[in-house]
């Protein structure tokens, strides 16, 4: 008697949708679930959903990052410019009581931008014509300004400027060289003197190309001739040993 032959089983190619339906089911329910429990805003969820959809479809980053960005960074910095902003305005607040009996002698003067906070000196108050060296009425007035200064961790930016008449020593050949002098001596003064932390200090020297009033007059080019003392805005010191 014949055998019968066992029927072939029909093999299903199709197994896989059902594992890639579970999938879209758990994925469905844990973007309602977060949403459920989810306290953060509109904004922050729809990162989240844009983040995981580019996990799944990596293409769709190059997109998005050429159209805008990552969106949940754009919002940290938004928060953290009103934090630096409102910390500039403190420690603008702070400088204008500490130093407001130099500002009423006309001493110096304090200015304040988005950027920056400026103690702006004249040449007058500092130096003699043509020289680094400091008078002696300019230790008192630094005294201060580094008193005033020691608790705000901005980094420190010292720049020198001068009119535009030449200059030709042995010592400075230029106004290049007379004004990069100067703020180095100030810095310097805030190291040596006052203990500053160098890793926070730098010093520029501009000569007459950064002008802030005509070098027409003489009035004009008593202006140019200063030194800026700049408390640069977020720029604090943060350098492992």
């Amino acid at each position: 008697m014949a055998r019968k032959k066992k029927a072939e089983e029909h093999e299903n190619h199709e197994r896989w949708l059902v594992s890639y339906a579970d999938f879209i089911t758990l994925l469905f329910a844990f973007f309602v679930s977060m949403y459920a429990i989810s306290s953060v805003n509109e904004g922050k969820f729809r990162i989240m959903s844009e983040a995981l959809a580019i996990a799944f479809n990596p293409s769709l980053y190059t997109s998005t990052k050429m159209q805008e960005g990552p969106r949940f960074v754009k919002e940290q910095k938004s928060h953290m410019s009103q934090e630096f902003k409102d910390m500039h305005t403190n420690n603008f607040q702070k400088l204008q009581t500490a130093l407001k009996d130099l500002e009423k002698e006309k001493k110096l003067t304090l200015l304040l931008d988005d950027q920056k906070i400026t103690i702006r000196i004249s040449e007058s108050t500092l130096f003699g014509p043509g020289s680094d060296e400091l008078v002696p009425e300019a230790v008192p007035v630094l005294d201060e300004v580094a008193s005033a200064l020691r608790d705000i961790p901005n980094n420190i930016r010292i720049e020198g400027h001068t009119d535009n008449i030449p200059i030709n020593t042995e010592r400075f050949p230029s106004n290049w060289d007379l004004s990069s002098a100067r703020g180095v001596k100030i810095l310097k003064f805030l190291i040596d003197s006052h203990k500053y932390d160098p890793r926070k200090m730098s010093a520029l020297g501009y000569g007459e190309y950064r002008a802030i009033a005509t070098n027409d007059t003489p009035e004009g080019r008593s202006k140019n001739r200063r030194v800026d003392i700049m408390v640069v805005n977020g720029d604090s010191v943060d350098i492992e040993p």
